[in-house]
């Protein structure tokens, strides 16, 4: 580690995620009169920007593409605070004092509060060929990747998971497959009904139920799965061009190293005004311990968080300690 280099500037609020927590604990941190500091990442917009078609966010009839909903975000932010959030990651953190310290590799941003909103990341299978064929074939974002699928010869596409993710990545994927299977250890889908129903619509579509993926099958690209039944423990092997993996989320909290207390799955426990076990620090959005994370429960967090921090600095002494 080389020598490290202390913004001179203290802020009220630092926002450490660009997500839809993020960014509305940003646009309310500014608005409570906070001087705030905003650390987004490379992407900004978070994972929503890879949904094909929201439609459960308010004000939407008939739902609008992740992306465009994150534009919209990311420009009101911009005409509130004036700028966008800095295109960096977090590397580390020090909680331990009243001045919090963020550290940007070797540079250190400092706060009188912190709010990480960080969000997740997909889950990997961790299964035989998934790393060494990743990009050939594995991919774990359908916005991104989907239109590889034209270049292969029969397009098939198969997409592991059983759940909303799934779902959203397998409706991405029909204008560019010729057939999508989900394919799900469940007897069932656990997605919302509407998207199952919404995928059944297509014929290009069909679900796989009752299979484990036991390993990826290919040379210089994808050939074929090798799936389990979990009822009868069979194998059988499933020709496919691509896999898409879409079997959920993981709180990206590594950055945290010990410093706030997780759950046992790597999710920050907050308490109702998402406060952390650390003062003065809060969390808000997927990153955190919750029992629903939508684009709207997370917005939410972010306002309340944003809130919870102003409070939390008026009841402070003027100066530093």
């Amino acid at each position: 580690m080389g020598k490290r280099t202390v913004n001179t500037e203290l802020y009220d609020l630092l926002v450490i995620g660009a997500g839809p927590s993020g960014l509305t604990a940003g646009i309310y941190g500014h608005r409570a009169g906070l001087k705030v500091l905003m650390i987004g990442g490379y992407a900004p917009g978070g994972q929503v920007t890879h949904h094909y078609n929201v439609e459960n966010y308010p004000g939407f009839p008939g739902g609008i593409t992740g992306a465009e909903l994150m534009t919209r975000w990311l420009k009101q932010l911009i005409d509130e605070v004036g700028e966008m959030p800095r295109p960096s990651s977090v590397t580390s953190v020090d909680f331990s004092n009243r001045i919090k310290e963020v550290y940007v590799n070797d540079d250190v941003f400092r706060a009188k509060a912190v709010i990480v909103a960080t969000g997740s990341k997909p889950r990997r299978l961790e299964v035989p060929g998934e790393s060494r064929l990743e990009g050939k074939g594995v991919f774990f974002c359908a916005t991104c990747d989907a239109p590889l699928l034209r270049t292969m010869s029969s397009r098939r596409a198969a997409v592991i998971g059983g759940g909303d993710t799934a779902f959203h990545t397998a409706m991405a994927l029909l204008p560019h497959a010729e057939l999508v299977t989900v394919i799900t250890r469940g007897s069932e889908p656990r997605a919302k009904p509407a998207l199952i129903q919404r995928l059944q619509q297509s014929q290009k579509a069909s679900i796989l139920v009752q299979r484990s993926v036991t390993e990826i099958i290919g040379e210089q690209g994808v050939t074929c799965l090798s799936l389990q039944n979990t009822e009868t423990k069979n194998f059988e092997t499933f020709g496919v061009d691509a896999v898409f993996v879409g079997v959920g989320q993981s709180p990206v909290t590594e950055f945290l190293d010990g410093k706030l207390e997780l759950t046992a799955s790597g999710f920050i426990i907050t308490d109702a005004r998402l406060n952390t076990s650390a003062l003065g620090v809060f969390a808000a959005g997927d990153v955190r311990d919750t029992p629903l994370r939508q684009i709207l429960t997370a917005a939410a967090d972010g306002a309340l968080a944003a809130q919870t921090a102003a409070d939390y600095l008026r009841m402070l002494p003027d100066k530093p300690q």
